[in-house]
């Protein structure tokens, strides 16, 4: 078979991957704590909608499943394996697949090129094997992966379960994959797919980001990577998927401790980190910090419209955030550009006389809920403006809280206000949602009430979120995550034209 026939058929097989009819667990366990029970359980309790084969020589039960001795009692086909035996029982397994028409395994056994000569020989062997039976083989030293539609497989080291969404994950950390993952679900936010490729000895980086490239369910695409191999290819799939979509990186092994640990974490080669910058630059690849910057960067892709240019206009509920917005803007690269006469004018009807005419807008203390969301609009509306980054939502929880405290708060007065309060921020959210719909410019939004706003239960705030909209608790994060976004606006706007 030819190199394209090749890449075809791996890419038929990551679809088995992520929609298998069934899943064998090869090395299943009923002792807590042990992988095999762990990823047993783990499957079972994201509610797999196919067949699941626990595999363990001594038979019996595990929560309620027959356990097969080998593969070969199974009674049905299997379309996906996972192994977690020792590494010497690991070439066994994938020819037993092989032979029985399994076409994908998964390896989460470590002990292999991770650990120096010996192991690299070991690992060389599983590759050997896999290619001999012709599956495709993900790891090994890896931590599982996650594909929520169609088939609720969620099958990883860490509990964890996030709503199905449009955020596909690849990592070559299963430690940082599993951080991902419950970061995601803790915010609402859905995953479509989740990788961690850990040695990546057969299926790479790579292989998955191209298949993800045609995957209607995803529509952001991040990635944690210590190595690139083959940076030409890496390089190809890359442009290729930019073009469609945005992927977001973190380079794990900048410096020389990691760089080393990367060593002996998965047995990647860390390449130069100013030879990797220059690549994500030349690929329309974001690259980012720390998984806080990947969240915060790939969430907005979902929501927000990417904009014309770089012009941003701050509006603010307090002179102190809108100073450090412009600040944080202006570091970031963007442009806190001056408001025409016209929008001026416009501003001077819905604000007092003292308020300063200017880009920030300062609200001034006091002004009312319904005048900070049309300061937004009449801003959103300016054609000189290409974004908003609008600072003060989710205040009314925290005002009903205290006004309810209040000794005659059961007087009709009270009780009336209490109400319009209420709903004052969630009538406010759909306005922003409005907004940004009918515009098209993104709208970002800073608030100290983001922060505990399920202790709270702030429903406008946690309603917003679950519509992929996060409130950033600083100006920082906006003002980074707005560049990043006009950054991959100017990138697809160059390789368009």
């Amino acid at each position: 078979m030819g190199k394209e026939g090749g890449v075809v058929a791996l890419q038929t097989k990551i679809e088995t991957m992520f929609n298998p009819r069934s899943v064998a667990i090869i090395g299943a366990s009923r002792t807590i704590g042990k992988w095999g029970f762990t990823f047993t359980l783990h499957l079972i309790r994201g509610g797999y909608r196919g067949a699941i084969y626990p595999i363990n020589p001594a038979g019996g039960e595990i929560m309620g499943r027959t356990v097969y001795r080998n593969l070969r009692e199974i009674p049905g086909p299997v379309d996906l394996a996972f192994i977690l035996l020792p590494p010497e029982k690991v070439v066994g397994a994938i020819t037993e697949c092989g032979s029985l028409g399994i076409s994908a395994c998964v390896v989460i056994t470590a002990g292999f090129a991770e650990l120096g000569k010996q192991g690299k020989a070991l690992e060389a062997d599983i590759v050997a094997a896999a290619r001999k039976a012709n599956v495709a083989m993900i790891g090994p030293n890896c931590a599982g992966i996650i594909s929520s539609e169609p088939a609720s497989l969620y099958c990883m080291m860490q509990p964890v379960f996030p709503p199905s969404g449009h955020i596909a994950v690849v990592s070559q950390s299963g430690n940082i994959a599993g951080s991902m993952q419950f970061l995601f679900w803790k915010q609402d936010i859905g995953v479509s797919r989740c990788v961690s490729v850990g040695n990546q000895a057969l299926v790479k980086t790579e292989d998955i980001l191209e298949y993800l490239i045609d995957d209607d369910l995803s529509r952001v695409v991040v990635a944690y990577i210590e190595g690139v191999d083959d940076g030409d290819r890496f390089m190809d799939v890359a442009r290729r998927l930019t073009r469609k979509k945005p992927l977001i990186v973190i380079k794990g092994g900048t410096s020389d401790r990691g760089v080393s640990a990367a060593r002996s974490h998965t047995g990647a080669i860390a390449g130069s980190d100013a030879v990797f910058d220059a690549m994500c630059r030349q690929c329309g690849i974001i690259r980012v910090a720390d998984v806080e910057d990947l969240i915060d960067t790939a969430v907005a892709f979902l929501s927000q419209p990417i904009p014309r240019g770089n012009r941003v206009g701050i509006v603010a509920n307090g002179g102190g955030w809108a100073v450090l917005t412009a600040d944080a803007c202006t570091e970031a690269g963007l442009d806190v550009a001056p408001l025409p006469e016209e929008t001026l004018l416009r501003l001077d009807e819905r604000l007092p006389a003292w308020w300063n005419r200017q880009n920030p807008v300062d609200m001034v203390a006091g002004m009312s809920r319904g005048a900070f969301f049309k300061a937004v609009e009449i801003v959103a509306q300016c054609d000189q403006i290409d974004a908003i980054i609008a600072l003060g939502f989710g205040y009314g929880q925290a005002n009903v809280a205290a006004i309810a405290s209040a000794p005659d708060r059961d007087t009709l007065e009270y009780v009336s206000y209490i109400e319009a309060t209420r709903h004052s921020d969630l009538r406010g959210m759909q306005f922003l949602l409005d907004i940004i719909a009918t515009h098209k410019k993104p709208v970002l939004l800073a608030s100290e009430y983001i922060v505990g706003a399920d202790q709270d239960r702030n429903e406008a705030v946690l309603e917003l979120r679950r519509r992929n909209v996060l409130i950033y608790p600083s100006s920082r994060r906006p003002a980074q995550v707005l560049a990043r976004l006009v950054r991959y606006g100017r990138y697809r706007q160059k390789t368009a034209s």
